[in-house]
């Protein structure tokens, strides 16, 4: 469908979140496209930060159509981008991003640029856990699903480096749940991506009614499908919505608490002991400052780590404390907001490796990176 003249139902559609999954299903289906999809967490209306957006020689163009937004991106010698954005029906402040252009578009002209320069939307992120739940998910939902590949990286001992690697297992969903860590055959490491192949139950896998189904899941909440975006979106997306929605309301909990007498800290718990070596503690120090937009003053490096950072998209501002060799605390300053909380915690996990957000004291609900 991209790239036609004719009348694309996804961007000149209506209906809201109801009606871009319907003309997101008939893309799929009817018409043989690949849909692109992320989630976005934001307490306030995103047109007016997308309007004024400008990445790029042109700034973007921003329309409603009926209950969803419409992103057009244009750059000098290329195809235009465009992405409708609609609110979830299901969970407050949750949004839902579709395209049918080119995945690599979709993450390099909308996704990855929304993370460095629209300060009020926050990126979500799965943890490992939460990838194998969504596969289990779709497993027991009526189709049957093959795990057909699987990327994943494993931090190197003592190191802020990691080893990435991507196996073709095509196995089905129970042997690639039972195995050691989920990681298929045994294989461990932190889950990135996994393409999934799910055919409805009492269809052959090469049939024509089944078609190619295959869906992609990544780990920063982007999402592919072609004939599988039925279970794209009628399984995987609502699972992705709750882990959103947990995820949002701790950041927002633990920024509200700022300029307090005592605010609440928000705590990134890692599935590794990457703190265990102190005199790894400059090079700690200064993967944590490396994040964009920010500057550090370090009050601490040895033999703990404490720094404060002040995040100048949008003046929030932090304490940060390694408390334990697996676990670091954000600890909300004068002002904070979720999405500046966001940015932080996703960066340190990006850093340092998968993770769970937990509420100070471990009270609470967690929730993936």
């Amino acid at each position: 469908m991209a790239g036609h003249d004719r009348a694309n139902p996804l961007y000149d559609g209506g209906g809201g979140m109801p009606g871009l999954v319907r003309d997101a299903k008939e893309a799929a289906f009817k018409y043989g496209a690949k849909i692109n999809a992320a989630l976005l967490y934001s307490r306030e209306d995103p047109a007016r930060e997308l309007a004024e957006w400008t990445p790029s020689d042109r700034r973007p163009v921003v329309s409603r159509r009926g209950g969803r937004l419409v992103v057009t991106l244009a750059r000098h010698g290329k195809e235009p981008v465009r992405v409708a954005v609609a609110k979830s029906r299901r969970r407050p402040n949750v949004y839902c991003a579709v395209s049918d252009c080119p995945a690599a578009d979709f993450k390099a002209r909308f996704v990855s640029l929304v993370a460095r320069h629209v300060s009020t939307l926050s990126r979500i992120y799965l943890s490992s856990a939460e990838m194998r739940g969504i596969v289990r998910a779709v497993s027991s939902s009526g189709s049957d699903v093959k795990v057909r590949f699987l990327s994943r990286r494993s931090r190197r001992p003592s190191q802020l480096k990691f080893d990435s690697r991507t196996d073709h297992v095509d196995e089905p969903a129970e042997e690639f749940l039972a195995g050691a860590g989920g990681g298929g055959g045994g294989g461990r490491g932190e889950i990135r991506t996994i393409g999934l192949a799910c055919t409805p139950r009492g269809l052959a896998e090469n049939s024509a009614a089944a078609g190619p189904n295959t869906v992609t899941v990544s780990s920063d909440c982007r999402f592919s499908a072609r004939r599988g975006a039925g279970a794209l979106f009628d399984t995987i997306l609502p699972l992705a919505e709750d882990a959103a929605a947990r995820r949002g309301e701790m950041l927002r909990a633990s920024a509200e608490t700022a300029g307090r007498p005592a605010p609440e800290p928000l705590i990134v718990r890692f599935g590794e002991k990457v703190f265990a070596d102190p005199r790894r503690n400059a090079a700690h120090v200064a993967a944590i400052a490396a994040m964009p937009h920010t500057a550090t003053i370090e009050h601490s490096v040895s033999p703990h780590i404490h720094l404060s950072m002040v995040d100048y998209m949008d003046c929030s501002s932090y304490g940060i404390w390694v408390l334990a060799s697996d676990m670091l605390a954000i600890m909300p300053q004068l002002s904070a907001t979720y999405a500046s909380m966001g940015r932080l915690a996703n960066h340190v996990t990006e850093r340092f490796g998968d993770a769970a957000l937990e509420e100070y004291g471990g009270g609470g609900g967690r929730c993936g990176r």
